[in-house]
Parts: structure tokens; sequence; C-alpha cells
């Protein structure tokens, strides 16, 4: 199997860049449409020698030296004298040639595929004599409508046979009635048809997704037979993958990858997504997988993330990938797998292999669209029958929904008791409904994408264009991408030439914030009688913003936020080029170079003309920038020594990442609404930069024998900037060994595959730079005055890397056809000199040092079970199951720390202690005494104490099902994502029933409450009265109990369902499209089970802490619409 290498393109500076994408787009355009060929058959010579045997016996001889394959009928051969023949690297054209010379024989090459057929003379005898035979013929194409050339097409249980030309037709003389015809091709399912009385036959193929010989991209983009794999790797449909779309591809993830966890937080449109693999290994908080695209590592970095009391939630730039673009992707799970790719890896690695041209392809468009809708729903549940006000009597200053039952008694409106406005009148204090429904919006999704690609057999290419528009759920929030991709590639017998390049161009507008100070909790704060009409027109009589509860930082009218010039907006543009090239000294030995660059450029601006209490305002522009380099040179040897094979690569590579940032605030404006950094009494400017460089050596051997055993070894050295001299240079090795059982033994004819595999690898992983040194930075405070600072951190001169060492065992069994399918893994890692900033005292000028300490350990499993219950002609049913459980503990931590703290927010946060598990969820708990019972004090309240674990984060287990069925041309999919167990704190739920706005505070709001437990002082059961108002806000607000707000975080959810149906070729047969497909789609339909009282996927960031709680998250959001995708 020949392998191609992708490659890369360096592109530094805008003017440079852009001039090099307008090459690139005409070279591209000219490779689309340039014809070239060099057929298979000329290229490639045979040596024989033989003696004395029949025609069928020289054929064999060649299919054995080569990758030719003979068609032909036995008794049409049969009469053809023995044959003596010795020739040495000659042609299969000049053999035949001479071989068939004054025989009635023909032959007839088709790239690897030689069909032997009668002459015109035996034909014409043939029409009279042979009688029970007849002719078919047809077309074979794909899903897609394409046809498909080199399909080969056999009558069963013969030799007789042919192959489909370049447009996919096929013709078989004087075959058998009802016979049946064996249709084949690589990486689509084989089919078997009976022919009948026909005599057209026209063949549609369905790629195969399981198939035993499967070819998978490994790491640094390796292509190899997936059963010579001794790791994990699961590899992800993509056909129809844009037809259920969202803004990040991270997301379409979701619920398809075994054991992987997969979170979108709660933002709403455009928010981050977090990708765990295998547990939580690191206590710095690097848990992520690594990216690559087309072999090139790409940023997954955030421009910003939101915390506990708001701020944006951006995005990681891996959710910027166009989907559309996507022809394939790979899931490494381990650091087995990874470790060719680095430290990064550690964590895993997606793969994603992205669509090019084809050789010998004759130039084809696509075009795919979809319109999607949608909405907020089960948002947080409200009580609605008590209003504003304290203690059961009505009070306009009252911030919580502690007054009267609301019967339609008059109130005055706040607007004019607080700021004076006559206009707006006393009203009725009846239910709201939901305020935070009505505020939302339906949100818009556009998008459109025009491919084009075509190809002759050395120069191949391929272009797209996309345009995708959001508007999201809050008013005026919208996200809007374009992307444009190109990839051009020259490739003959001796040289392959490639080049790709993807422009990105994102702009973002009012991006909601998060957090206590967000959009969210200003509905969560709000008492259940103030009327959404009375808030729409922000602005005062003076100018300023109003609000229900007067001018303040804490409770802020939702719509100011994007009132009179407020809001925020960013703007980016990237660009992932690459350029490769490789040459093939030998068919065993190969040479290939490769250089690319992911350069992005971000401008964001917040602005805020008039502040909610003093009026002055303030604007913030930053700007950043990053880039990374990556290039290496690899040798590969693959050569086959009869039963013994060997593939191996060694080669070195290097990468360099460079990040400037340009910021300035302006604070106290000047003039009311001019946005300008000028226009500020304080300015705070800041620039930073930094620059990381790692080498690396590297090597690959895979040992197989008689493609039943493979053996792997890899290695790599990497030397990284970021760490001392002495410690910079760090060596990870591992091992892999897969037997292929089915192979091995004669299993019962039920098994069509059974494999057992296991690996052992070590990786290392630096850290940030200038940790290594002390740091100082200048500052402005109240004053233009410069200052500066002694750094907060104590470097550590001695800093070694974190070391990871795992371990797996799986198998992978496959019965009856690859119908039922099972694939089951192993794992176990352990992470030790974790890099940590631990406190000291702050005598010694410091607030904390670095230190190497603690060791993780992380353990679990992942099962894959596939059925295909139903397949006939019309009739197709497979159903997939994915399932993951995973465990990470704490082995031990340094003895000046007995609990590391991964972070938090005021009712609790997220901690490790030695011997625990990862994820622990500390705060506020009941005391109890030693029977259990709560502990209430003597006015009737119960006693807390704080400190206290009370729950864990971390699932118990993850899964999902996948059903496809189609009956002909109708198809009806759909995927259920699940989660049991990890505990979350609804801070949304403590704020609301503190406030008297939640569902829960119904209850005893009129003969009040007794608090089961025992008093304090006696031991006896409690009898002490108290009112609902009394017990919520004691335990509830943002530093409340955090025992009483832990749910379960448990869900079932339908993640995607589709329903599409594909035009037959009979209605597009006189037109110029070769398939058209329209379907309707939906995502986030709806819950199954739930348990939270707000969103279960509410985290207001990806950070690992940020899972525990969910703070005032956007309401979860249903998208319905229509896919179309056209070939033509």
């Amino acid at each position: 199997m020949k392998k191609k290498r992708e490659s890369y393109a360096l592109f530094i500076g805008c003017s440079r860049m852009i001039k090099v994408m307008k090459l690139t787009i005409l070279l591209l355009l000219m490779g689309v449409v340039a014809v070239s060929a060099k057929s298979y058959s000329q290229a490639t010579k045979v040596c024989i020698d033989v003696r004395n045997v029949t025609l069928a016996e020289l054929f064999e001889e060649i299919e054995a030296q080569s990758d030719f394959y003979f068609f032909y009928k036995n008794d049409e051969v049969a009469n053809i004298k023995r044959i003596d023949l010795k020739v040495k690297s000659e042609t299969i054209e000049k053999i035949l040639d001479d071989l068939l010379e004054g025989s009635d024989l023909k032959y007839k090459v088709v790239d690897r595929y030689i069909v032997i057929s009668p002459g015109s003379k035996k034909l014409a005898d043939q029409r009279y004599t042979d009688a029970g035979q007849k002719s078919v013929s047809g077309k074979v194409t794909g899903e897609d409508g394409q046809p498909l050339p080199g399909v080969t097409v056999v009558v069963k249980g013969t030799k007789q046979g042919t192959v489909t030309d370049a447009d996919g037709y096929y013709s078989l003389p004087d075959i058998p009635e009802n016979t049946r015809l064996q249709f084949s091709f690589v990486g689509m399912k084989a089919q078997e048809v009976e022919v009948g009385s026909r005599t057209t036959l026209n063949i549609v193929l369905i790629a195969d997704a399981i198939g035993v010989d499967e070819v998978v991209v490994t790491a640094l983009g390796i292509k190899r037979e997936k059963k010579a794999l001794g790791y994990a790797m699961q590899e992800i449909k993509t056909k129809g993958f844009t037809e259920i779309r969202s803004e990040s591809v991270a997301n379409m993830l979701q619920g398809k990858v075994a054991g992987v966890q997969i979170n979108q937080s709660g933002t709403g449109m455009g928010g981050s997504t977090r990708i765990i693999m295998r547990g939580l290994n690191s206590l710095s908080g690097n848990n992520q997988p690594l990216w690559v695209i087309d072999g090139l590592p790409i940023s997954d970095n955030s421009a910003g993330t939101a915390n506990q009391w708001g701020n944006i939630d951006y995005s990681g730039s891996a959710s910027e990938i166009n989907p559309e673009d996507i022809e394939s992707i790979s899931v490494l799970k381990g650091a087995n797998a990874a470790a060719l790719y680095g430290s990064r890896a550690q964590n895993g690695a997606i793969l994603v292999v992205t669509k090019k041209g084809k050789k010998n392809q004759g130039i084809s468009f696509e075009y795919n669209g979809n319109v999607n809708v949608t909405t907020p729903y089960q948002a947080y549940k409200f009580q609605n029958e008590y209003g504003q006000g304290s203690n059961g009597e009505f009070s306009i200053d009252a911030k919580g929904s502690w007054g009267p039952r609301m019967t339609g008694q008059e109130i005055p409106n706040w607007r004019n008791e607080i700021y004076g406005d006559a206009s707006y009148l006393p009203y009725a204090m009846r239910p709201q409904g939901n305020q935070m429904l009505d505020f939302y919006q339906t949100g818009f999704t556009y998008n459109n994408m025009l491919a084009v690609s075509g190809g002759s057999e050395t120069l191949f290419g391929r272009l797209s264009y996309s345009d995708s528009r959001n508007e999201g759920i809050t008013p005026t929030h919208s996200l809007t991408r374009q992307y444009f991709d190109g990839s051009m590639n020259f490739a003959n017998k001796w040289v392959n030439i490639g080049g790709k390049i993807s422009y990105i161009r994102q702009k973002g507008e009012n991006r909601p914030d998060q957090g206590e100070y967000g959009i969210a909790n200003q509905f969560i704060k709000m008492p259940r009688n103030i009327r959404i009409e009375d808030l729409r027109n922000p602005e005062g009589m003076n100018g300023t913003p109003v609000n229900w509860s007067g001018n303040s930082n804490e409770y802020i009218n939702p719509f100011a936020y994007f009132y009179n010039g407020n809001g925020n907006e960013d703007m980016k543009n990237r660009v992932i080029g690459q350029m490769n090239a490789s040459i093939t000294f030998t068919e065993w030995l190969r040479l290939s170079a490769k250089i690319g660059i992911d350069w992005n450029n971000m401008n964001r601006k917040i602005m805020m003309p008039f502040s909610y209490n003093t009026g002055a305002g303030q604007y913030s522009n930053n700007t950043n920038t990053y880039q990374e380099t990556n290039s290496d040179v690899i040798l590969n040897f693959n050569k086959t020594f009869k039963d013994f094979s060997v593939l191996a690569n060694f080669g070195a590579a290097f990468r360099n990442e460079q990040g400037q940032s340009l910021s300035a605030q302006a604070g106290r404006l000047t003039i009311p609404g001019l946005v300008a950094l000028s226009n500020g009494n304080k300015k705070d400017p800041y620039e930073g930069f930094y620059e990381k460089e790692v080498h690396s050596v590297l090597g690959n051997a895979q040992f197989g024998y008689k493609s039943m055993l493979y053996l792997d070894f890899s290695a790599r050295n990497d030397w990284s900037s970021t760490l001392p001299k002495d410690n910079w240079s760090y060596f990870y090795p591992s091992v892999s060994l897969s037997g292929v059982v089915s192979e091995m033994l004669d299993l019962p004819e039920a098994f069509s595959f059974m494999k057992l595999r296991g690996s052992w690898a070590k990786v290392g992983n630096d850290t940030s730079p200038y940790r290594l040194h002390s740091v100082y930075g200048v500052f402005t405070v109240m004053t233009p005055v410069l200052g500066s600072a002694a750094p907060n951190s104590f470097p550590l001169s001695t800093l070694k890397p974190e070391s990871t060492q795992s371990y797996e065992v799986g198998t992978d069994i496959r019965m009856f056809d690859s119908r039922v399918g099972l694939d089951f893994t192993y794992y176990k890692s352990n992470t030790s000199d974790q890099i940590l900033s631990v406190p000291v005292t702050e005598s010694s000028g410091y607030r904390s040092k670095l230190i190497n300490a603690g060791k993780m350990s992380s353990e679990g499993v992942e099962l894959m079970l596939s059925f295909v219950p139903v397949q006939t002609e019309d009739w197709e049913w497979s159903l997939n199951f994915n399932w993951g459980t995973n465990s990470s503990k704490c082995i031990e931590l340094d003895p000046t720390v007995k609990r590391w703290g991964i972070g938090g927010v005021r009712i609790g946060g997220v901690y490790v202690s030695e011997g625990g598990k990862f994820g622990d969820i500390v705060g506020k708990a009941y005391v109890r005494d030693e029977q259990g019972n709560v502990i209430i004090n003597n006015n009737g309240l119960p006693v807390f104490e704080s400190d206290q674990v009370v729950g864990n984060m971390m699932a118990d287990w993850t899964g999902a099902v996948t059903s496809d069925l189609r009956w002909k041309n109708l198809s009806f999919k759909m995927l259920i994502d699940m989660r049991q167990g990890g505990d979350i704190v609804s801070v949304t739920d403590a704020y609301a029933s503190a406030l008297g706005n939640s569902e829960r505070t119904l209850a005893y709001r009129d003969g009040g409450m007794i608090i089961k437990g025992v008093n304090i002082d006696t031991g006896a059961a409690n009898n002490v009265t108290i009112t609902a108002q009394q017990f919520y806000e004691t335990v509830g607000g943002p530093e409340g109990v955090a025992e009483e707000f832990v749910y379960d975080g448990s869900f079932i959810k339908m993640r995607e369902m589709s329903l599409g149906y594909k035009l037959p070729h009979t209605l597009i047969s006189k037109t110029p499209f070769t398939s058209v497909k329209l379907s309707l789609v939906g995502r986030d339909l709806f819950f199954f089970k739930k348990n939270t009282p707000n969103n279960p996927e509410g985290a207001f960031s990806r950070s690992d802490y940020a899972q525990a709680f969910e703070i005032s998250a956007m309401p979860p959001t249903r998208s319905f619409g229509f896919n179309l995708n056209v070939n033509f």
C-alpha cells in the first residue's frame, strides 16, 4: 500500500499571506481542470519464468507478482495450449500481446484489472450456439451519486467478471440465466444481486464502516491497517456528518466516542466545549486532547473564559474547523497511540483528515445547505404565586419575592417610584409566567457550502467556500464564519508534492455574559411580578439605564446589556496552511518533508458607554496574535520479506509557538457615548509576548508476521525551551502487540474477525514559558506613574517534566459477516512529577512556589457494540452502543500539601486529597450527630460547617445509542446520549431560593415549617417553627450551604435525529445532478430524564472545576430544520 503524506505551507504576515492565497487559488483552479495520465499498467513491469503452464496458471503468477487481477471464463481459456515463457522487466501489455497473438481472445486493461474476453468471431458464433445465456449491463455509483470506476463485477462461483469503467459502467456478455452477480469495491459493502430476467442492473454501493481490512490514519498521518494496531482507536462516521449541524465541530462529536466525555458549556452559541479522554490525569488543568488536521497539530486555545462573576466564554480554536471539509475523524485515546505527537498528546489526539481531490476524477461539484431554528426550552422553574416584598408584605425596595400572594392587587410602577417617570402607571400585581423565556428570542442558523474537485492520474485538487451565519437566542447576539479551503497535489511514481490552505474569518457580536453578573442571573434575581414591558426600554429620563432595583452593579436591566452602544464584538482571522514533498526511492523506501503553520489574529472590544451606577462608562480593546509552526522530515521504510513485514519511520520535528497580546482599557469616559481609548480619564495599557520551542527526534517500527501478528515500537525525545537545561531533554517510548486470532486459529464460522491487543507507553509533558526565572511586570496605578511588582511565584530552576505511564489491553471481535461487533478496552495510567504551584509564607516575598509533586492514577473501561439486525436489498438497520467508565484518583501529594484545589466559586470548590478521587466538591454541609440526624439550633435553623465534601463531579459512566434505519431511499437516524452520576451544585437554585423565586420555596409559605432534626442542646426532636423565608435566606444564596443544592447530574437526552430522502436516479437521470438528498434534522431535542433544576450541561466554561457548578446557565436549546445535499 502506497502511503501518501500530508503537508504544510508557511504563511507569515498578512500581506504575504494574501499573495500566497491568490497564487494558491490560481494553481488549484489549474490543477482541477488539468488532464494527464500515466496508468499503472504502463509503469509496472514483471519478470516471468515458467514452463508448461496453462494460461490460467500464468495469470495467477502475474497476480502474485503485482496488483493486477484477471477476469475470464474458464472454458474460454482452457483451449489455449500450455505455455513456456521467460521475460524480464516487461510491461503487461507486451506480454499479453505476444501471448494472445493468433488466438481468438482479446484483453482490456482498466488500471489494475484485466478482462480477458472472446474475439468478435467467437462472439458471433456464441449468439447462435449458447442457449440459456444472456448479457447484462449497468452503472455502479456511490451513495452520493458519483460513478465508481474500478468496481469488480463477478459472476458468482466463476472467474468470469469485469470492472466498471471511468464512468462507472460495466457490461457482462454471455452469462448464465438466473445467475447472481457480486459487486465489490475497496471501502464499500459488497453486494450480491440476482440478475433474474433483467438485462440492465444499476447498483448503489454503500460505504463499509467496519471492514476487516480497514485502513485508518494514525499518528503522523501514517495509514495502517486497523487490525495491526495494538491500541484503541475509534473512527467517527462522517457520512452525513453535516446533516445535523452545530456551530462547533467539537459539539458534533457528542455521544459518538466511547469513554470520552464531551461537555458543551451552558454559555450558548459560540461557547467552549470540554473534551476529556480517559479521565483527568493532570492537576495543573492540562487535560484537553490535541487536535491534528491533515497531520498538522493546531491550537485549541480560547480567547477568554468566563468565571463565577461573569465575562464571556469563548470557544476553543478547534471549534472553528469547517465540518463541511472533513473527510474522516479518528480518535486516538491513549498516550500509546499519541506518543509520536509529543507531550501535547498525552491526553489523546483527534485526527481530522479533510476532503481533497481524487485521482482520475472528472470535475464534480457539491452543494450542501441547511437552515435551522433554535429555541430555548425547560428553563429554570420559578414560583408564580408570590410577588415582591418581605415577610408577606409588598415592598418596592425588596430584592426578593417573599411578598404577598399575587391576586391582581394594584401596586406602584417602579419606574415612577424610583425614577419619577409619571408615564408609567400603577399596575395589577399578577404572575408574569417565565420572564426569562419571554426575554429570549428564536435563533436561526444558515449554512451554505459549494465545492469543486477533480483531477487526473497525476494532478488533482479541491476548492470549497462555506458561509455560516448564526443568530443567538439573546438579542443582537450573532456569530458568522466564512471558510475558504483549497488543496492541490501532484503525484507520480517517484514524487508527491502537495499543498493546502484554509482561511477562516469569524465575527461575533454581543456574546452574552455568564456567571453571577450575566444576563440569565438577572432573571433568577428578578421578583416574580416585574413586567418585561417595563424593562424593554432601559433608558431613563436622564439617559442612564434604569432597573427595577434602582442603580446597581449587581442587579442589571437585561435589556441594558446591548442598549445604546453597550455590548461586545470580536473579529478573528485565521490561516492554517501546509506544504509537503516526498520522494520514493524504491517501492519500500521514501523520504518526506513537510512544514505547516497555524496563524490567527483576534481583536475583541467590550463597550460600556455608561456604567450602571456612576454613568461614567468604560471601554476595552484587546488584540491577540498567535502563530505555531510545525515541520518534520521522516524516512519511511515499508517492505515485506516472505512471511515478515517491516514498517518503520524515523525522523526529526520542530515546533515553534509565538504569542503576542496588546490591550488597553479606558475607564471613566469623559464624553458619554464616545467609545474610544482616548476618551478615558484612566487608561490601563498592557503588552505581552511569549515564545516556546520544542525540538524532537522520533521513530516507529512495526514488525508483522503473516498479517496476523504485529509488534510495534515507538520512541521520541523532546528538548523543550520551557524546562531547565539539565532537564529539558525527556525521552518517552511505547510498545504494542496486536494478534489477529482469526488468522491464527480455525475459529467457528460465525466469527468473521477476532483480535487481541495490548500496549504500554510513557509520555512526558513540559510547562508554560518563563517559569524558570523571576519575571517582573510593569503596571499603572490610580495615577499615570509606572511601578514594578515582584513576581507572585518563586521559580524552580530544577523543574522536571511531568511523566505519564499507561497501559491498555483489549479485543475486537466481529461475527456473522461483521453484522455483530464488540470492541473492549481496559486501560490504566499513572501521572507523576506534576508541576504544581503551592503557597509559601509571605515573608519570603512570594505567594507561591513551583514544585514537582503529586501522582494521579486513572483507570477505566471502554465498550463498543454494533449490530446489523436487518440487511436486505431494500432494508438495512444498524445499531451502535458505546459505553465508558473512568475513575481518577490521587495517589500522593507533596508532604506540605494535604489537599489540592482545582478551582472554585463562592459556594464551594473542587479539590483533590491524597488517597481520594479527583473532583470532590467541598463546601458547607449540615452538622449531624452519630445517627445522622441534622443538628438544629435553638432558633429552629440547621447548623452547618464549612470545608466538607458534599459530592463528586465525576460521572460514573457515559454512553450513547445510535440507530440508523434505511428503507430504499429513505433513512431515519437518531442518537441518544446519556450520563450517569456526577454531582452538580446549582448556584442558580441557591440564588433563586434565597430570594423566594424558586418553585421549591412555595411549600410552607403559609403555616411555616419545622426542620427535621435534633436540638443542639437537648438532642430531642426539633419542634421550633420557622418561615420558609427564614430557612432559605439562611441556607441559600451564592455563599449558601452547598449540600442543600447538590443534584445528581445524570441525564438521558435525544441528541440527534434526522429523516432523509434521496431522490431516485430515475428522477434525476436527465438533470445535471448525480445525487440529491433532503433531510429534516433536529439536535438536542429533549431530555428523557434529568435531575437538575437547570441545564445539566450548564457549566460556565470548559475549566475542570466549572463542571461542578451551574451558575445561571443559559436554558438548554433545541434546533430543528432541514438540510439539502446536491452533487453534480
